[in-house]
């Protein structure tokens, strides 16, 4: 296809969660079988045992829900992308001489209830198994990004964000997450986007902003700043995912499904399904029985009970798998 034509369906692809006029109305999206599940995973009878068991579906591993009348699947045509997709598309993959996430703060962010960049670092190393640098934060006008009045706040264009982002990426790094605590649009068509990244540029951003119930004058209330976190992460696996070149997940209920709203996106689990994870595996060539060990060990220090038991299940069986010492 033409240049610009897959630019085009690149940007929206990196579009994870956001309200939009829909390109054009989907057919009725029905989850696949069972069967279209496997073919797109993938035979696994040639993998170490380890790596079988890692991505074998289990229990936890739900086909993707029906969508609802609002949802994304319901105004976006997306066809899925199958692991061997995934492997025939040759995306980036970390190097040895850039084999490092790093994470730019926008603006001020430490405080209140926002979380703390560094444990979101400490998620991100964990979850995508790569060390994770925080950089000096710099401030929208330093990027030259450019903004709009939207109702009673400002938002800013994704699309000059990650223009000022490009020069900025670090020469050891396999890619450059900005962060931020101000919303977010990315086209003057749409109302607003939690995140934008690309799929080969190496440069991504992600707003907490709309993640706080006070952001739609709602009351905070209990769990709020839990509440927050868990939203951001979920948006950061997402994002950074797609500069791996996953494209959304049509498969299961995964981390990668696309995202209308902020309830669907609620609804998601923080967890890759074993399609996206057989994916982010191949991108990053990692231990899985170690990355699900050290996200277990971060779910239960931050109160995140039924994740950290999930984890703690698909590392069991991989041991059971794994031939003894």
């Amino acid at each position: 296809m033409p240049a610009t034509r897959r630019s085009l369906l690149r940007a929206l692809f990196a579009a994870p969660v956001a309200l939009a006029p829909a390109l054009a109305r989907a057919r009725k999206f029905s989850p696949p079988d069972r069967a279209a599940r496997l073919v797109a995973l993938g035979a696994l009878d040639q993998l170490p045992p380890d790596l079988q068991a890692a991505f074998t579906p289990g229990d936890d591993d739900r086909p993707i829900p029906r969508p609802g009348p609002q949802d994304w699947l319901s105004e976006h045509r997306e066809p899925g992308q199958t692991f061997a997709q995934f492997v025939a598309q040759r995306h980036n993959r970390p190097t040895e001489a850039r084999r490092k996430l790093s994470m730019l703060p926008i603006g001020a962010f430490e405080g209140g209830e926002w979380p703390s960049l560094a444990v979101v670092a400490d998620f991100a190393a964990r979850y995508f198994q790569l060390p994770v640098e925080r950089l000096a934060p710099t401030t929208m006008a330093a990027l030259k990004a450019r903004g709009r009045g939207r109702d009673d706040h400002h938002q800013y264009d994704t699309r000059t964000i990650l223009a000022g982002m490009k020069p900025r990426v670090p020469a050891d790094a396999y890619a450059l997450i900005a962060v931020t605590t101000a919303d977010l649009y990315p086209d003057p068509g749409w109302n607003f986007v939690f995140g934008y990244a690309s799929f080969d540029e190496r440069v991504g951003v992600y707003s907490f902003a709309r993640f706080d119930p006070a952001f739609y004058g709602q009351p905070r209330g209990a769990g709020a700043k839990l509440k927050i976190l868990r939203r951001g992460l979920g948006l950061l696996v997402h994002e950074v995912g797609h500069m791996f070149g996953l494209e959304h997940c049509v498969h299961f209920h995964c981390i990668m499904n696309g995202c209308n709203h902020l309830d669907e996106s609620d609804a998601a689990p923080l967890h890759l399904c074993p399609v996206c994870r057989r994916k982010l595996q191949y991108a990053v060539a990692y231990d899985p029985a170690t990355r699900e060990r050290q996200l277990a060990e971060f779910f239960r220090a931050h109160a995140m009970a039924d994740d950290a038991a999930r984890s703690e299940r698909l590392l069991a069986a991989i041991d059971a798998a794994a031939p003894p010492p």
